[in-house]
């Protein structure tokens, strides 16, 4: 892919992790670098993805990583997922148990890192998430620039 066709979002948020313009980050960044872009991979399928490339890695293979085709979860997706859990069918899900499920099932998150997630997300008075407005915000691409951040 030529550099005049590679899309400015993704250069825009490669630099803001490669922030001395070296042309490598590293697996950790990367994989920050592709979630910023929308790309919800498990843990699993980041292990493959980047099992063959070098840490740090090229922005080459960043760009071949991004041309590849990605079908991932969708928000209609996330919703009938958070609803499974909506045992009284009110559309919300108390934040505490949230954490405790986050935290100790699948791809188990440090609860730390759960809590600051979720932190973004508003909760009524009794501390329940709105089950609509948490999707909408796991599925929304995060900001790609500096100006978008502030």
């Amino acid at each position: 892919m030529s550099e005049a066709a590679i899309p400015k979002e993704w250069t825009a948020t490669w630099n803001l992790f490669d922030d001395r313009r070296t042309g490598f980050v590293s697996h950790v960044d990367l994989k920050h670098i592709l979630r910023s872009l929308g790309r919800r991979h498990t843990e699993a399928e980041f292990h493959a993805l980047l099992a063959n490339l070098p840490d740090p890695a090229p922005f080459a293979a960043f760009t071949r990583l991004m041309q590849q085709p990605y079908n991932g979860p969708n928000e209609n997706d996330l919703l009938a997922a958070l609803r499974a859990f909506d045992h009284q069918g009110s559309g919300t899900l108390r934040l505490a148990e949230l954490v405790v499920l986050l935290s100790s099932l699948g791809e188990k998150m440090p609860e730390g890192e759960v809590r600051q997630l979720l932190s973004e997300v508003p909760t009524d008075e009794e501390g329940n998430l709105n089950i609509e407005a948490l999707a909408r915000f796991l599925v929304t691409p995060v900001a790609i620039s500096p100006e978008e951040i502030s």
